[in-house]
C-alpha cells in the first residue's frame, strides 16, 4: 500500500512538473519563433529592390528588355549590407515576364523562373518556398507588385531547431533529476507513515498479548466454577477474586489506552500550579517504599515557586511514574535523585537513579507503548502504588503515558543513560 502511495506521489509530481515545463518551453519557443519571424519580415522589407536593380543595370549598361529576352541575371558587387548576401530580387512585368534579377546566389535561370512561378501562385503577397535545397521566404513589393524579394531563412530555421532540441534535452535532464529527487523525497515522506503503521501493528500485537493473559485467566476461573457444581460460594471465592483481579487489570489497561488516545488530540490550556510543591508531595508518598527497599532518596531544589502551566493531577501521575520507574531499576543500595529547578522559559524536574544503563539502541523507543527495554526485569503485577490505587504502567505504558501527559501540556520529556546513571527530565513552560 505504501509503495502505491509513493508511486502516486511520484506520478502526480512528474505529471505536474511535465505540464509546467511543457507550457513554459512552448511559450518560450513561440515567443522566439514570432520574434524571428519579425526579424525576417523586417529584413525583407528593408531590401530596396528598385535601387539595387537600377544601380547595377546602369553600371552594366543593359536594358531590362534585353535581360528578359536573353535570360540574363544581374550579379555583381554593390555597397549593400552583408545581410543581403543571402537574398535575391526578381523584377517582373505586368504580364508576368521576368525583367531582371539581382542576386549573389549561384542559382540557374530555371531556378529563378521556378521561384517567380511559385511566388505568384498565391495572392497573399508573401510566403515561403523551397528552392535548391534551401528555404526562402519572400514578399511581393512595389506599387504594381513588380518586385519579389526572396530571403534565405535556413539560419533562422536552424536556430529554432537548435532551440527546440536544447529545450527537449534540458526538459529530459530536468525531469530525470527531479524524478530522482522526488523518488528520494517520496520515500522520505512515506517513512513516517511506514513507521506509524509499524507502530500501529506492534501496538495491536502488544495490546492483544496483554489482554490475552487476563482473558485466559478469567476463562479458566469461569470454567473451574462451572465444573465444580457442588461447591459452595466460599469454596468458589478464590476463583471469583482472581477473576475480579484480572478484570480490574484489564480495566486499568483499557483506561490507559483510552487516555493515550485522548492525549493525541494535542496540547491544551491548563491552570498554573507549583511544580516543586507537587513533586515534594509525590516524593513524600513514596518515601516509605524507598526506605523498605533500602534506596536512598535525595531531593535537590534549585528554585522555589516553579509555577508551570500543566494538568496538575496528570502531572502528579507523571512524577509517580518516573519515581516508580527509577525505583524499579535502581540497583541494590542504590540512590534515586530528584532535581527541581527552572530556566529562562521553563521549569523542570529530573528523576535519576543508579543502576544498569539503558542500551543506546533502546533510548529512542523508550517512550513507545508496550515497549520494555528489559522485559525480564519488568514486573507483570504492575508498579507500586503508595496510595493503594492501581497505577498504570505495568503493561509497558507508563513512560508512554508520561510522555503523552507532558506533551499535552506543551512540554517535553527526554531520557539519558550513561556511566551507571539513568535520568528522565520533564520540562514545562513557566507561567
Amino acid at each position: 500500500m505504501l509503495k502505491k502511495l509513493r508511486n502516486k506521489l511520484l506520478l502526480v509530481n512528474m505529471l505536474s512538473l511535465s505540464a509546467v515545463i511543457l507550457f513554459s518551453f512552448t511559450v518560450i519557443y513561440f515567443v522566439t519563433y514570432n520574434y524571428m519571424q519579425g526579424i525576417i519580415a523586417e529584413n525583407l522589407r528593408s531590401i530596396p529592390p528598385d535601387v539595387m536593380t537600377n544601380a547595377i543595370l546602369s553600371e552594366r549598361e543593359q536594358l531590362p528588355e534585353r535581360n528578359a529576352a536573353e535570360g540574363l541575371r544581374v550579379q555583381g558587387d554593390t555597397d549593400l549590407p552583408m545581410d543581403y548576401s543571402k537574398s535575391f530580387v526578381i523584377n517582373i512585368s505586368k504580364s508576368g515576364n521576368i525583367l531582371s534579377v539581382f542576386s549573389r546566389i549561384a542559382l540557374t535561370d530555371e531556378q529563378y523562373v521556378k521561384a517567380a512561378r511559385l511566388a505568384r501562385q498565391t495572392d497573399a503577397g508573401k510566403g515561403r518556398i523551397r528552392l535548391a535545397g534551401a528555404r526562402w521566404q519572400y514578399i511581393v513589393t512595389g506599387e504594381n507588385k513588380e518586385s519579389i524579394v526572396f530571403l534565405n531563412v535556413d539560419d533562422y530555421e536552424k536556430a529554432l531547431s537548435r532551440l527546440l532540441l536544447s529545450m527537449i534535452a534540458i526538459g529530459v535532464c530536468v525531469l530525470a533529476a527531479v524524478f530522482l529527487m522526488s523518488y528520494r523525497f517520496a520515500n522520505r515522506a512515506i517513512r513516517p507513515v511506514d513507521e506509524s503503521m509499524e507502530k500501529q501493528r506492534r501496538f495491536v500485537a502488544d495490546a492483544s498479548h496483554e489482554l490475552k493473559t487476563p482473558l485466559a485467566i478469567i476463562d479458566s476461573n469461569a470454567e473451574a466454577i462451572l465444573a465444580d457444581g457442588a461447591a459452595t460460594v466460599d469454596s468458589q471465592r478464590k476463583w471469583i477474586e482472581r477473576t475480579l483481579e484480572e478484570s480490574n487489570r484489564m480495566r486499568a489497561l483499557v483506561d490507559s489506552l483510552l487516555y493515550l488516545a485522548k492525549a493525541e488530540d494535542g496540547a491544551r490550556e491548563n491552570p498554573p500550579f507549583d511544580l516543586a510543591a507537587a513533586a515534594e508531595a509525590e516524593i513524600g508518598r513514596v518515601e516509605a517504599v524507598l526506605y523498605e527497599q533500602n534506596i536512598k532518596l535525595t531531593l535537590k531544589k534549585y528554585a522555589d515557586n516553579v509555577v508551570v502551566n500543566a494538568d496538575e493531577e496528570r502531572l502528579r501521575q507523571t512524577i509517580t511514574i518516573l519515581l516508580d520507574n527509577a525505583v524499579k531499576y535502581t540497583d541494590a543500595d542504590g540512590e534515586v535523585t530528584v532535581e527541581i529547578g527552572k530556566g529562562k522559559h521553563e521549569g523542570y524536574i529530573k528523576v535519576s537513579n543508579t543502576g544498569a544503563a539503558i542500551p543506546l539502541e533502546d533510548l529512542p523507543r523508550i517512550f513507545d507503548r508496550f515497549y520494555r527495554a528489559d522485559r525480564a526485569r519488568t514486573s507483570p503485577a504492575g508498579h507500586f502504588a503508595p496510595d493503594g490505587e492501581t497505577r498504570p504502567g505495568g503493561f509497558g505504558l507508563g513512560l508512554a503515558i508520561a510522555k503523552a501527559i507532558v506533551e499535552r501540556s506543551a512540554g517535553r520529556i527526554y531520557a539519558a543513560s550513561a556511566n551507571g546513571t539513568t535520568s528522565f527530565t520533564v520540562e514545562l513552560p513557566l507561567r
